[in-house]
């Protein structure tokens, strides 16, 4: 089975395609390695749907890295 940190990757990679972002630094901006305001967006909303979370636009703001969002979500489907 695939761990959060894997599966979130891939939406990551799969939202963002035809390019492949760096996701070497985990705590580097997501639009620090190549990632626009749509491909974010995507990926952000895919997150929700895999998740069967709601993101607020107010934790939205502090999620802009591979790593802010995996710990976000760790939490959040923890207490589920």
């Amino acid at each position: 089975m695939a761990s959060i940190r894997d599966e979130i990757t891939d939406i990551i990679r799969v939202s963002s395609k035809p390019r492949v972002p760096d996701l070497s630094d985990e705590d580097k901006s997501l639009f620090e390695v190549g990632l626009d305001s749509l491909d974010y967006a995507t990926a952000i909303m895919a997150i929700e749907e895999k998740y069967n979370l709601a993101i607020a636009e107010t934790e939205i703001e502090g999620l802009i890295s591979l790593n802010q969002i995996v710990s976000f979500v760790e939490r959040r489907v923890s207490k589920a």
